[in-house]
């Protein structure tokens, strides 16, 4: 059973762990009707008109590792012992697979992702700061650009951190366990609302950066959590856990669209929308610094349009917004 499945059993079965005592307390909880107004015309049982709908929340940018340091992950991983049928620079089930039983084998969550905590034990640090490591030059195959690379993600201890702050700030997620889930996206947009960040509802840059955890992703050193003792327990039931996909949120977007307008792309617009005419754009610029043209937002290509410290220095938190006059 591949990594993927596993998360997905494993979501389902979290989902209504948590999600089944809170639907059982919703009847205890309900507001009473209340008698209707003289002179007020019926509203069908007094209930309260709904709301107006809010947007949507805006979906992040997923941001990837570059497909030559897949390629060097991938070599690293055969040559530590743990076979996969290619190595070619594309990242798929198999290559998690490799990488789970790696993680398992040094002491980490065996979610088989590329987080923070794995790059570092894998030796390679410095692709948190878009630099690329000794033998990641090696061309790739023309599928692999294709695909873009790998996905980078937070840790199950970042997202747990993430969880942990979110709950300490009066946004409570549904787990503490570092599994993110429908409820930590609810969280995570009540948050972004209330400060008026850019509403994603995912784990963006920006979301870590205005929680003070970004530091953790940057320079990650494993540490102690409080909720560490439960998620051994659990881990002792062989229950596997899995980060969250780091993505970028529009304000992110608009300084990559504005360094790609500097490099002379005038077409990109500025909207904080990743679009197919801003792929195309990257995708060029990607050629002119003889990158992998993959048209996808990794790290390699966010130093090269000058972001030295790309996870750092994209999607900064905004100022809080004012308290408001009594």
């Amino acid at each position: 059973m591949t990594c993927r499945v596993i998360r997905a059993v494993l979501t389902l079965f979290l989902s209504a762990a948590i999600l089944i005592p809170l639907a059982a307390q919703t009847p205890q909880n309900q507001t009473p009707t209340s008698p209707q107004k003289p002179g007020a015309p019926a509203t069908g049982g007094n209930q309260t008109p709904a709301a107006p709908a809010e947007p949507p929340p805006t979906p992040g940018v997923p941001i990837y590792i570059n497909p030559g340091i897949v390629q060097l992950i991938q070599k690293k991983l055969v040559a530590m012992g743990f076979p996969m049928p290619s190595v070619s620079g594309t990242w798929g089930d198999l290559s998690s697979a490799a990488l789970a039983k790696f993680q398992a084998k040094n002491g980490l969550d065996a979610g088989g992702d590329l987080d923070e905590l794995t790059l570092t034990a894998l030796g390679m640090p410095e692709v948190l700061r878009g630099d690329l490591p000794a033998g990641a030059e090696a061309p790739v195959s023309a599928q692999a650009e294709a695909t873009g690379g790998g996905q980078i993600y937070a840790s199950p201890r970042l997202t747990r951190l993430t969880q942990s702050k979110l709950t300490e700030a009066g946004y409570p997620t549904d787990n503490l366990f570092g599994i993110w889930m429908a409820g930590s996206d609810t969280a995570a947009r009540n948050y972004q609302k209330a400060k008026g960040l850019d509403i994603t509802a995912s784990l963006d840059l920006r979301l870590l950066n205005s929680l003070g955890v970004i530091s953790s992703l940057l320079d990650p050193k494993p540490g102690k959590l409080p909720t560490d003792s439960t998620v051994q327990i659990l881990s002792d039931k062989a229950v596997i856990f899995t980060g969250a996909p780091i993505s970028i949120g529009p304000s992110g977007v608009k300084q990559i669209q504005q360094a790609l307008q500097q490099k002379g792309f005038k077409d990109v617009a500025v909207d904080g929308k990743w679009s197919e005419g801003a792929s195309a754009a990257l995708k060029k610029f990607q050629e002119s610094q003889k990158l992998e043209q993959t048209g996808s937002i990794n790290l390699r290509t966010l130093k090269a349009l000058g972001f030295n410290n790309p996870l750092g220095d994209i999607d900064q938190a905004g100022p809080a917004p004012p308290k408001p006059t009594k």
